[in-house]
């Protein structure tokens, strides 16, 4: 009896240390919404985790984690036009193109491609001592090869790139001067599927690890690996690849998952992020591609795998670290304070005479200018990343248009071309609510409704088939004015690297607005049942 007594004690001793350290399990993905391309460190214990923005500014999004599963936002390494230029950048696929981050002595280290756009000069890289920033001017390297990589080792500073034609550069730079202390050689090439790149690189007991995506990035997408006694080679390809894919799990609920970086804890235990997608509605994803996290094993000769079959799973246990859970970001953005909250962000490179936050106080104000979607430039839109199926956004708006070309409201972006607008203007010299689909660069459709002058609440619901377009006046129920469907803005129909961003938008098309939209709050709330 005294021994069933202590084996009691001991279980429940256990679950209570368990309940200490942290969840027993974890659910992929770990940061949902548009952040593909991950890169990770470790210092101490903290983790740092950035993703890829294209012409999304600020750039480069700066997460924290403490577990690994739980993650915060807390900067960007690119938040200046100094070192995220992006004017004329493609629409889905310019802008920042697969960033790395890495620690050494002091100094963090983001390097990335800057592809296309007025002022756009090819891979540069930033540095911070401290991760929410400031992050310095770029070093620019003089080069235009795309998802860089640094590894810090044997004291010397190792660049790596695809060479753009299917196979990997490296040489060492010298950070006084950014040259090339070692001029670039080439070193492997890809191991079959197309388009190798996201390269990185480790040094791991006796070998120089070479990871690599390929495939392209979209269902054939699969992580591989190949090592070599030298940085510079020869290289042998693991029998096992590859390291991570769900090519071959065609009804498994991820995709695309490939584009890796490889981490090892306190406790000897390694792990991948990478990317992937989750596709609905048969194969169509709207939300972008989206970081997951898996356990790695290592096989007795030496060789990395997810699991035993490379598929990233929906479930892990979770790491073995001390569970912390970040304070929960409100639903609702009253813009009662000075800054804009980090979760915003612009298309390309803002004009500060759009919008402000003290010319109004207690308001988002955007002035409309006369740039709209259709240029290669920056409209007034403020928007965030869409990162559920299931949401509803809605805004509490005050404006008054005096013609047909003046509007303001909600807009659901996927690219320059492909939108879904919901909007305050006039038609035929009454003030109406429209709801706007522009697809494939055109007006597809449109639909209006008369409204009263004052304010009006805005309100986009969606599933992962349909998003739902509400209008709200003071005292009076919603009124449903339109519905549109989730794939026309999927990756599958619009193209690109990118994924849905929702905000609020004002312009005057060709013309600046006579009078100002002013936004009182913003809410955001995922749907998690």
């Amino acid at each position: 009896m005294q021994a069933k007594v202590i084996l009691l004690m001991l279980l429940s001793a256990i679950l209570w240390v368990g309940s200490i350290n942290g969840q027993t399990t974890f659910r992929n993905p770990i940061l949902t919404g548009m952040n593909p391309d991950p890169s990770i460190c470790r210092v101490g214990e903290d983790y740092y985790l950035i993703t890829s923005t294209f012409e999304y500014f600020p750039g480069v999004p700066i997460y924290q984690s403490k577990d690994l599963v739980h993650w915060k936002l807390i900067g960007h390494a690119l938040s200046t036009p100094a070192n995220n230029p992006l004017m004329g950048a493609a629409s889905g696929t310019g802008g920042q193109y697969a960033p790395t981050i890495r620690y050494h002595e002091g100094t963090f280290y983001v390097i990335c491609t800057n592809y296309g756009g007025r002022g756009s000069q090819g891979v540069f890289y930033v540095t911070a001592t401290n991760p929410a920033g400031p992050w310095s001017d770029p070093h620019w390297l003089s080069n235009w090869y795309v998802d860089p990589s640094l590894m810090f080792e044997n004291d010397s500073v190792y660049y790596l790139s695809p060479d753009n034609k299917g196979s990997f550069l490296t040489g060492t730079l010298d950070l006084k001067t950014n040259k090339h202390h070692k001029p670039l050689k080439l070193i492997a090439a890809g191991l079959g599927g197309s388009a190798p790149e996201g390269p990185h690189m480790y040094k791991i007991n006796d070998y120089y690890y070479l990871m690599s995506a390929e495939g392209g990035t979209g269902y054939e997408h699969r992580e591989v690996i190949q090592r070599s006694k030298s940085p510079y080679g020869p290289f042998e390809a693991s029998p096992i690849n590859p390291v991570a894919s769900n090519m071959k799990a065609p009804g498994h609920p991820f995709q695309a998952i490939g584009h890796a970086d490889l981490l090892q804890l306190p406790d000897d235990s390694w792990w991948l992020v990478c990317l992937g997608f989750r596709p609905r509605n048969g194969n169509y994803h709207h939300l972008g591609r989206e970081t997951f996290l898996a356990p790695v094993t290592w096989n007795a000769d030496g060789w990395p795998k997810v699991g035993t079959d490379g598929i990233v799973k929906e479930e892990y246990p979770a790491p073995n670290l001390p569970l912390h859970i970040w304070k929960k970001e409100p639903v609702r953005d009253g813009f009662d304070v000075s800054k804009l909250n980090l979760n915003w962000n612009f298309v390309r490179n803002p004009h500060s005479e759009d919008w402000s936050l003290t010319e109004k106080p207690g308001f988002l104000r955007l002035n409309g200018s006369k740039i709209s979607f259709k240029e290669k430039d920056s409209p007034a839109f403020v928007c965030r990343r869409q990162t559920a199926y299931d949401m509803v956004a809605a805004a509490k708006l005050s404006f008054v248009p005096t013609a047909t070309n003046e509007e303001a409201g909600l807009v659901v972006r996927a690219d320059d071309a492909n939108h879904y607008d919901f909007l305050i203007t006039m038609r035929d010299g009454k003030r109406v609510v429209l709801l706007r689909k522009y697809l494939k660069d055109k007006e597809f459709s449109t639909v209006f409704k008369e409204i009263p002058g004052g304010d009006l609440i805005l309100r986009i619901s969606s599933t992962d088939l349909e998003y739902q377009f509400w209008m709200q006046r003071k005292g009076k129920k919603a009124v449903l004015v339109g519905t549109a469907n989730t794939k026309d803005l999927s990756t599958e129909v619009v193209g690109g690297f990118t994924g849905t961003f929702i905000g609020m938008y004002a312009s005057g098309n060709e013309n600046k607005n006579t009078h100002p939209a002013d936004f009182d709050w913003f809410d955001y709330e995922e749907n998690t049942k």
